[in-house]
Order: structure tokens, then C-alpha cells, then sequence
């Protein structure tokens, strides 16, 4: 049987099994106490569960009154709690606002299972952002089942302990102080991580960047979705970029092929603009970590510069933060880059976050809207505007890398 159809079939038996779950806890309104089940939703928590996830090493100490303060919803269920303690546990200085992801829902389900998105974040949260020296968010309990499809993260709210402001192209300038804050968090995670052989040990769930695109592109029709979401956006583009549409996807394809003769490190793989947050001080911290995968660390670069900056200040900074990415890598454990080097393959990897926002803008009626389109478009137009200015079709023309791969033309 070829392989897309057993993917195919793989995905829809999971479908099929989660719908059932789901069935079942409509009717069965589970509210559980002890870790051994996972609450389906944030409306399912109880205190003596949260007392089991929270209070765990502080002896005495237990949850005494939980409410949900705020929330969004996307591509998981977002939640905001406000969780009151004994003496004990406030005595011990235990979190009081949580920040919750979960999957109540079907179609957030059929996003974050086949694609293991969630596990993959629980992963993050207990093995590898202990080990990093960076702004992001700690996890306090994750817990995650295939089968159902459930899923429960507590975590910290750094809009509260942080006084943090969450990222968005739309609202949020990010002047160059705050771009250098980018560039010195990506090359920290890199650098940590550059060819490590925790890849072949704790972390061999972590998937290759284009093994991991390989395995979604027919489960969740990528491919065709992102020609939709071209003609969806195209009024934002380029003139010089319209022409591209049917080569957009393959460049993509090539560009993560690159990436299996090239160093791997720990990739975010989506550090558009929201999945950041702007600290008081100037800092920027990064969170929601599902989708990491191990690759050519100008994937997350020219993602992260493409979303975050204004077209201009785009163009009159990226040559010297490329440079500081080089500096700071080296620092953190990396290799010494060339610019030359840098800069090609900062080129090449532009179409990752391109396609992710194209795939967005163009999802279907069933899928979950993960962003709303003023926010798509802002990202597309920077995007794309990059794509235009770098020749970045062209820089994948450039490297040895691309012998034998397949034509963009």
C-alpha cells in the first residue's frame, strides 16, 4: 500500500477513535481528581486535581478554589486561571495565575495528534527548557494522550509574572533593541543544542524539519491549502512575487530537503511574531513550542526576522543581525559561520514561514482559524515582501545542496 494512503488511513482511524472519546465525555462529564486522568477541558478541572499537578514537594500544601480568568482559542484551547491555595501553598509561593492549553475540541485534536504537536511541547517543557538560558515560560504540568486526544498544560503566565505583552505585527513595534533580543534567544537554543547527541538519545521523538513536513502535508492537504491561501492574500504581495504561486510549495520542499546534508539543531520551527512576548526591560521571550523539529537554524532566523520587522527596518537591519547571530552562536557552543555562508542559506530558508502563513490564511470551514487574517496578511506582506528583495527562489539555485533535488520552475 503506498505510503500517503496508509498515512491516510493511520489519521483517520485516529479521527475516528478521538470522535468516539469526545462522544463519550459529553456524556460522561468527567471531572477528574487524581492525575491518572487527563481533564478534557479547563471546565473540567478540579482543585484535587490541580492540588496533584501543582502542589507536588510542598507537603500540606493544596488548591483551594480555581476560575478561569481569560482566554482565546485557535489551534489549541487557551485559558488563563486564577488558582487560590491554604496557607501552605501560598506560604510556599505557589502560582496563583496559570496559563492552560487544551484540546476540548475535535478539530484541535485532529491538528495536535497526527502532527504530535503536543507531545512534542511536553517534551520541551520537561527535558530540554531546564537546560536553556533563555526568556520563555516554565511548565508546571503537561500531559498529553494520543489516543484520546486530551491534553492539559499548566504553565506559567508570564503576562502576570512578567509583566509581559504578547507579540502581534498588527499592534506591536519591535524596534532593534527588541530584534537583537530575538537573534540572541535563537542563537542561545541553537547553539545549546548544535548537533547534539541528545538527538539520538531523550530527544529521537524530535523530528527532522522535512521528515515533519513530509508527514502533514497529505494528513492536512498543506500542499493545496497553501495555494488558497495564496490566492486569498495575493492583493499583499509583491508585484514581482505573483508570478510564483505553483513554485512557492516545491521551493519550500527544497529549502527542508537542504537540511539533511546540512548541521541540525533544536528548531522552534514557528517563531512568527505572536509566539512572542515583549518584556518591560526590552527583552523578548519566546514560547508555544509544539512544533519543534531539528534542522539548519536559518529556518527559524529569517521566520523570526520576516514576521517581527517592519519591511524597512527589515532591510536596514538584517545584514548586521545576521552578524550577531554569528557572534552569539559562537558563544553559545556553535560553529564560526561565515557570513557568506550565513547569508545564503538565510536566503534559501525563507519559505517555511511564508508557507505556514499561507496554509493559515487559507484553512478550510472545518479547520480551526488559527489567526485572524489581519494578522495573516500583516505577516504575509513581510514575508513575501523578503522573498522578493533576497531572490530567495534564486538562493536555492545557489548551493550544491540542490543537486538532484526537484525543479521550482
Amino acid at each position: 500500500m503506498p505510503e500517503p494512503l496508509t498515512q491516510k488511513l493511520r489519521v483517520a482511524g485516529q479521527l475516528g477513535r478521538i470522535g468516539a472519546h469526545i462522544v463519550n465525555e459529553r456524556v460522561r462529564r468527567p471531572k477528574p481528581t487524581t492525575l491518572a486522568e487527563i481533564p478534557p477541558s479547563v471546565d473540567a478541572l478540579t482543585p484535587e486535581w490541580l492540588t496533584a499537578a501543582l502542589c507536588r514537594g510542598h507537603p500540606g500544601a493544596w488548591v483551594t478554589a480555581v476560575s478561569t480568568a481569560s482566554g482565546s482559542d485557535g489551534s489549541t484551547t487557551r485559558r488563563v486561571l486564577a488558582v487560590d491555595y491554604n496557607d501552605v501553598g501560598r506560604a510556599a509561593g505557589l502560582p496563583k495565575s496559570i496559563f492552560t492549553k487544551s484540546t476540548p475540541k475535535l478539530t484541535s485534536r485532529a491538528v495536535t495528534v497526527p502532527s504530535a504537536a503536543l507531545t512534542c511541547e511536553a517534551l520541551f517543557y520537561d527535558r530540554i527548557r531546564p537546560t536553556l538560558d533563555i526568556e520563555a515560560p516554565r511548565g508546571y504540568y503537561m500531559a498529553v494522550d494520543n489516543r484520546s486526544g486530551r491534553s492539559m498544560f499548566l504553565m506559567e503566565d508570564v503576562a502576570t509574572s512578567k509583566n509581559a505583552t504578547f507579540g502581534d505585527p498588527t499592534k506591536h513595534y519591535i524596534d532593534r533593541t527588541r530584534a537583537e533580543a530575538i537573534i540572541i534567544t535563537l542563537a542561545n537554543v541553537h547553539g545549546t543544542l548544535w548537533e547534539s547527541p541528545r538527538f539520538a538519545g531523550d530527544l529521537t521523538l524530535v523530528k527532522d524539519a522535512y521528515r515533519w513536513q513530509v508527514d502533514v502535508n497529505d494528513t492536512i492537504a498543506f500542499p493545496r491549502r497553501t495555494l488558497i491561501g495564496f490566492d486569498r492574500a495575493e492583493s499583499v504581495f509583491p508585484a514581482g512575487f505573483r508570478r510564483h504561486r505553483t513554485e512557492v510549495f516545491p521551493a519550500l520542499m527544497t529549502s527542508l530537503a537542504m537540511h539533511g546534508s546540512a548541521p541540525n539543531t533544536l528548531l522552534h520551527s514557528d517563531v512568527h511574531s505572536r509566539n512572542w512576548y515583549l518584556t518591560p526591560d526590552g527583552g523578548m521571550g519566546l514560547y508555544d513550542w509544539q512544533l519543534i523539529t531539528r534542522g539548519v537554524w536559518a529556518l527559524d532566523v529569517a521566520y523570526a526576522l520576516s514576521s517581527a520587522l517592519t519591511v524597512e527596518d527589515r532591510r536596514a537591519w538584517e545584514r548586521e543581525l545576521i552578524e550577531l547571530y554569528i557572534d552569539r552562536l559562537f558563544a553559545s557552543g556553535g560553529p564560526a559561520l561565515s557570513f557568506d555562508e550565513a547569508w545564503l542559506a538565510y536566503r534559501q530558508q525563507a519559505f517555511h514561514g511564508l508557507v505556514f502563513w499561507l496554509y493559515t490564511i487559507g484553512a478550510g470551514r472545518l479547520q480551526p482559524a488559527m489567526q485572524p487574517d489581519e494578522v495573516s496578511l500583516a505577516n504575509l506582506e513581510r514575508m513575501t515582501a523578503m522573498i522578493d528583495d533576497l531572490d530567495c527562489f534564486g538562493a536555492l539555485k545557489q548551493s550544491p545542496a540542490t543537486s538532484g533535488l526537484p525543479s521550482i520552475h
